[in-house]
């Protein structure tokens, strides 16, 4: 080991359950599994990426024996997983938030056992360069002269995205085999990822690549129809849509400001890795990006809450409801009119497909037609799931990936419920 206190083989994030959802099941008409990220010692799949890239820089032979002090500049989860994971192997780690983060952060921050947590500037990017700027320059007291002092970046490391990969290894062994023989190396037909940075998006992809690898797949799979592709739909919030927009233009563009309320994925501009891999996924892979509203991304969280007594972030929420939102509308209205009631999340709006080989972007368009047909099953409605991955079977496989998140209270669950049953994203498909 490269650093005399602690052990590399000690890793600072867990494997995570992977648990089969009857409730989401049904209503997508196929087997739906949830990676439960959010159990994660820091409460999301940061863990695995700030582990990952801590590891890699403690076994840094140029840092070998010497104090070290981590910095990372962060509005709250990627900061919470340095903070947990430098701390399970026994190094300080010092955290700056723009001003606007939520004292419920600053306090977890805290408790997580954070050295300093610093506010300043009114983005993570002021942020970021005032820590490089100032905090990292200043001496701390008692600090020796030999102290390595090394910035953590909360998404664009390949470390990261090797640490995110690890999820792919675990559903490897958790999902059950592949019953029709379509010779996958992970044995599902989608997996469902929120994207921010693409942090988790990489890592998937790198993950899936790897077990390509290790059965002999690592040959161009559309020259064997046997092998069907492993679909990931990259799913963001309007107003945070930076995947989207760099598909769009074909480039690594910025958007302008952040205007969603999932601030967790609130990275103006993804990586570069990120762009490449969704432009030009490598071969039995196929990544499609979605975008959703707030209000849809709430709903998701919702659906955690009352269906499987989880409670999450919106930037996780999303994922749910990319699978299902459309599919649930639906049943709410033959309920409704069949005499039953309305589940009270509000009205969910439908998707228009501009789908294209390979990669795709769907985002939210008019409503669908109702229907009182009795056989027209769940199965049967197109979500932005079934839009992007047709002919879904009951016995096909999708996995959600539970991101967590901690930027979340019951008191906010509860006030999305009262702002979805008075029409929060029913007047317009896309608000």
């Amino acid at each position: 080991m490269a650093n005399h206190r602690t052990s590399q083989s000690k890793k600072p994030w867990i494997e995570t359950p992977l648990v089969e959802s009857s409730t989401l099941s049904r209503a997508v008409g196929c087997r739906v599994f949830l990676k439960l990220e959010n159990l994660q010692p820091s409460g999301s799949f940061k863990s695995r990426a700030m582990g990952s890239l801590i590891l890699s820089h403690l076994s840094n032979p140029a840092n070998s024996n010497r104090d070290i002090h981590f910095y990372i500049s962060s509005g709250g989860n990627a900061g919470l997983a340095a903070v947990c994971a430098a701390r399970s192997l026994s190094y300080p780690c010092t955290v700056v938030v723009p001003r606007s983060t939520r004292a419920i952060i600053i306090r977890k921050l805290r408790d997580a056992g954070a050295t300093d947590v610093i506010a300043h500037g009114e983005t993570i990017a002021k942020a970021d360069e005032y820590m490089h700027e100032v905090v990292m320059k200043e001496r701390r007291e008692g600090e020796s002269d030999d102290v390595v002092k090394i910035a953590l970046h909360p998404f664009d490391h390949e470390a990261i995205w090797d640490g995110n990969s690890t999820i792919v290894d675990e559903l490897v062994d958790q999902l059950p085999p592949d019953a029709d023989n379509n010779q996958r190396a992970v044995p599902a037909d989608a997996i469902i990822c929120s994207v921010g940075g693409g942090g988790l998006l990489n890592g998937l992809v790198m993950g899936i690549e790897r077990q390509k690898k290790l059965l002999g797949q690592d040959t161009d799979s559309h020259t064997n129809t046997a092998k069907k592709d492993i679909n990931i739909l990259a799913v963001e919030t309007e107003g945070t849509a930076s995947l989207a927009l760099a598909m769009s233009k074909k480039s690594l563009v910025s958007l302008p400001s952040i205007t969603s309320q999932a601030s967790s994925l609130g990275v103006v501009r993804v990586s570069s890795r990120t762009l490449e891999y969704s432009l030009s996924p490598p071969p039995g892979i196929s990544i499609h990006s979605v975008v959703i509203s707030d209000a849809d991304a709430a709903r998701g969280v919702l659906r955690l809450v009352d269906d499987e007594r989880l409670l999450v972030e919106l930037a996780c929420g999303v994922c749910v409801e990319a699978a299902i939102g459309d599919a649930q509308r639906q049943n709410r209205k033959e309920r409704r009119g069949h005499g039953g009631t309305d589940e009270g999340y509000g009205s969910d709006p439908t998707s228009s497909d501009e789908s294209n080989p390979g990669s795709s972007t769907v985002s939210c368009a008019s409503d669908v037609e109702d229907t009182d047909s009795e056989a027209d099953s769940a199965s049967q409605r197109v979500s932005k799931l079934r839009q992007v991955v047709p002919g879904l079977s009951p016995q096909s496989r999708v996995v959600i990936v539970v991101c967590g998140g901690s930027n979340i209270t019951l008191d906010m669950a509860t006030e999305w419920r009262e702002k979805l049953n008075n029409g929060w994203g029913s007047k317009k498909g896309c608000e």
